[in-house]
């Protein structure tokens, strides 16, 4: 005798049956116990509540321990990074020419003749008061006011390059993801790592060479042209200021118009509605800046920052288009990709929609983990470029041995690694609940 398997039942049949069994207490098959009705509605609102509280308070504890664990991470660098910069073999007084007797009283009054360790808990204590020292070399000015003056340069490079890198890394592995095999992907993927893996000056020289030298497009030396600035009714920092405040808003405002437009059902409308918006932004810049009277001074700002700009963004997107196509490459065969396009939606609607959010999360991990090293390497470029913002800063404080300055710089870039480090962390676990729950044990 042939037994026939047992034929799936429809989720009506199965909760009414379970229903009816449970009310009567009847025993039931194994199978129709999840279809048996659970507590009232009341009980599982307060459960439900419950699981909330609890897991704000196990949220909140992950992160206090996270934040003791970052300050003991952060002593341990500062120890190794005084260690190391103390084990050069020349000090700034080194330098000087009026002769030994000159030379110990230098010593004296920046407090080199101390012991090692003294000079450590002296720094240390102050750094953690805030207060990064005093420059050697532009005695007695504060670390703090040094750096406070020339961020704002560093500032505009590293964040548009951070975020042009990021767009076009996520746009470009999208698409070399989604059309394999051919000519697209392979001149892409090539010059995606042929810059990624480029010695960051060696390519800075390259750009200056085609577009500054030969071509003659673009300028490639000094922040900006004396010419033009000759009178200004600003000073350099002030509009630099200005301009960074500008990206911020322009970027918030692209973001809000991006997430009004996901109420669109129809792709290409949600296109022009994203477009239409880009545009208005453009519009409304363009004239608060025409109407403020400093747009020829923004303009050759822009002109002077587009070389480095370039080279920052070519030596960072490929990392990041890299990891977008393998995830897109691992999520474009799942069961829910398969689904979607069984329905038959837009092949753009599956890829943007359904593809590559579930892909972007190492993506994000990648490029919260690289943002210190895109800032060490906008520090070169501008000292390629001749940029003059934080990178002239640092490279002279190591030509003259300026510790406070170096151990500044170095401290800030540690700290921003710390914070991305930290704040990935929070965001894994509120985006990913695998690693919420395992985390939160």
């Amino acid at each position: 005798m042939v037994i026939a398997p047992r034929e799936p039942i429809s989720l009506k049949t199965g909760i009414f049956v379970g229903n009816l069994l449970s009310r009567h207490n009847w025993p039931s098959p194994p199978f129709f116990d999840d279809f048996a009705e659970g507590p009232p509605q009341s009980e599982r609102t307060n459960e439900r509540d419950h699981n909330y509280i609890d897991l704000g308070i196990s949220m909140l504890k992950f992160i206090i321990r996270r934040m003791v664990r970052a300050f003991v991470t952060l002593i341990l660098f500062q120890s190794l990074l005084f260690a190391l910069i103390h084990a050069l073999p020349y000090d700034y007084t080194a330098f000087t020419l009026q002769g030994p007797t000159w030379r110990a009283f230098m010593q004296r009054q920046l407090g080199l003749d101390l012991p090692l360790w003294i000079q450590y808990l002296r720094w240390l204590g102050k750094f953690l008061q805030l207060d990064l020292g005093v420059s050697f070399q532009n005695w007695p000015t504060p670390v703090s006011a040094i750096l406070f003056n020339r961020i704002s340069r560093t500032l505009l490079l590293f964040l548009s390059a951070a975020i042009l890198a990021y767009m076009l890394g996520i746009w470009l592995g999208k698409m070399i993801a989604w059309r394999r095999g051919g000519w697209l992907e392979f001149g892409v993927t090539l010059g995606g790592v042929a810059t990624y893996t480029s010695f960051a000056p060696w390519l800075g020289f390259v750009m200056i060479n085609i577009f500054g030298w030969y071509l003659k497009w673009l300028p490639y030396q000094r922040l900006v042209n004396p010419n033009v600035w000759f009178n200004a009714p600003v000073m350099i920092d002030t509009l630099l200021e200005r301009m960074l405040i500008t990206s911020v808003i322009s970027l918030t405002a692209f973001l809000l118009v991006r997430r009004a437009s996901r109420g669109i059902k129809k792709h290409h409308w949600r296109r022009i509605a994203q477009a239409v918006g880009i545009v208005i932004i453009g519009i409304g810049i363009g004239i608060w800046w025409s109407r403020s009277g400093l747009s020829y001074l923004a303009i050759d700002v822009l002109a002077h920052l587009t070389l480095p700009l370039i080279t920052v963004v070519l030596l960072s997107f490929g990392e990041t288009m890299m990891i977008m196509r393998a995830a897109m490459l691992e999520t474009k065969h799942d069961d829910y990709v398969l689904t979607a396009r069984a329905k038959g939606l837009p092949d753009a609607v599956i890829r943007d929609r359904h593809v590559a959010r579930n892909a972007i999360l190492p993506v994000i991990t990648r490029m919260a983990l690289n943002l210190p090293f895109i800032l060490v390497g906008s520090l070169v470029i501008e000292r390629v470029f001749t940029w003059q913002a934080t990178g002239e800063i640092i490279f002279s404080a190591i030509e003259y041995q300026d510790i406070p300055v170096l151990l500044g710089i170095l401290s800030i870039v540690g700290i921003l690694a710390l914070i991305a480090h930290i704040l990935l962390d929070i965001l894994y676990n509120y985006l990913d609940p695998r690693v919420r729950y395992r985390g939160l044990e």
